[in-house]
């Protein structure tokens, strides 16, 4: 081979390696993958989110990250300072008061939610407000009445997303009769998914396809966790479907996307909870934006904040004394009130814009 040839080849070879993907796994203090870590960089910009295993597929050309999930503390991390490429997460500090049980109709739980619309301009949609749930204990039924407490946009689609689909997200802030762990036991029952044996804590969720998650149990803590990718499992069913009636040639794949549970309840020793057992929530919705070009996330975090038994006259009372708007500020004053741990300081900077945006209009 000719010199000229060689040095061709050779910076091939360095542009290939110098192209290559970053990837990086985050762990627990146990050294256990976190899934559906929201990751975005110094300026809230998406950078993407990790799968099952813990993996954020392409970091590369990062230089400070932002990590941001329901059940973790949030956390700001130098690229340059990573052993291994492994980043470890703490818990939050996030627990429940205990509820004196009552002679009373109904079940109090409040819910406090925070949604963020990430892309690859940063941060664009912020949505936060409260959820008053009430169960009703003869009937064994849930309500729930929603309101918004704040809200910051950047641009006419945030506004149409506030606008036609504001309810909808305030909803995804209740809490549903069935926890999303009783339904995967449910669709275990039917068939359609298998719980796998316990190890070390954790039972593996699949369906006739792959691995859709797993559920973790701390007996300790008494928490129950469950991780579920409903995006995946949606996908599969249809395909499944598909293939029983021989039409194969109809199966379609979508884009690559995200729409995934992590759910957290207190149980009791029996491994049982009930609604006032909810602790937090958070949900992914994510894909390509249409055309390929760029991805959005869609992030939703809930934590409950208060918990009683209370009559039908003190919740309309309540439910007066709480129809209130905030500031931004006013807003983040609530979550330390209530022990809602904080988002990254990056990714609240570039929030807190979004409601100057707002003002200034």
């Amino acid at each position: 081979m000719k010199r000229n040839q060689v040095l061709i080849v050779i910076v091939a070879l360095v542009c290939v390696i110098g192209a290559q993907a970053r990837q990086l796994r985050i762990v627990d203090m146990q050294g256990q993958p976190i899934p559906y870590v929201c990751v975005t960089n110094e300026r809230g910009v998406l950078v993407g989110t990790t799968d099952e295993e813990g993996l954020v597929e392409d970091a590369k050309g990062q230089k400070l990250l932002a990590l941001s999930h329901v059940a973790y503390k949030a956390k700001n991390v130098s690229t340059d300072t990573l052993a291994a490429d492994i980043i470890v997460m703490d818990d939050v500090d996030f627990v429940l008061g205990e509820v004196t049980v009552k002679p009373k109709e109904l079940l109090y739980v409040q819910t406090y939610f925070r949604l963020i619309y990430f892309d690859d301009e940063g941060p664009l949609y912020y949505r936060g407000g409260v959820v008053d749930n009430t169960y009703e204990i003869a009937k064994k039924k849930v309500s729930s009445k929603k309101r918004t407490l704040a809200k910051g946009q950047n641009g006419l689609l945030r506004f149409l997303i506030s606008s036609i689909v504001g309810g909808r997200i305030d909803e995804m802030g209740s809490i549903e009769e069935r926890s999303m762990y009783d339904r995967i036991v449910s669709g275990a029952e039917k068939g359609k998914l298998t719980l796998g044996d316990e190890v070390m804590g954790r039972r593996t969720i699949s369906d006739t396809i792959s691995a859709l998650g797993y559920v973790e149990t701390d007996t300790a803590a008494r928490l129950r966790t469950t991780y579920f990718n409903r995006w995946a499992f949606s996908d599969h069913v249809k395909a499944t479907e598909l293939r029983a009636k021989g039409k194969e040639n109809k199966i379609k794949e979508r884009t690559p996307g995200v729409e995934s549970f992590c759910e957290v309840y207190n149980i009791d020793e029996s491994g049982h909870s009930s609604v006032s057992d909810f602790v937090m929530r958070q949900m992914l919705v994510g894909k390509k934006h249409r055309g390929g070009e760029g991805e959005y996330v869609i992030m939703l975090q809930t934590y409950t904040t208060d918990r009683n038994y209370i009559d039908k006259k003190e919740f309309k009372q309540l439910r007066k004394e709480n129809e209130v708007e905030m500031k931004i500020q006013e807003l983040r004053n609530f979550e330390k009130a209530h022990n809602i741990p904080p988002l990254p300081e990056n990714v609240q900077a570039a929030v807190d814009q979004l409601f100057e945006k707002e003002l200034s209009k």
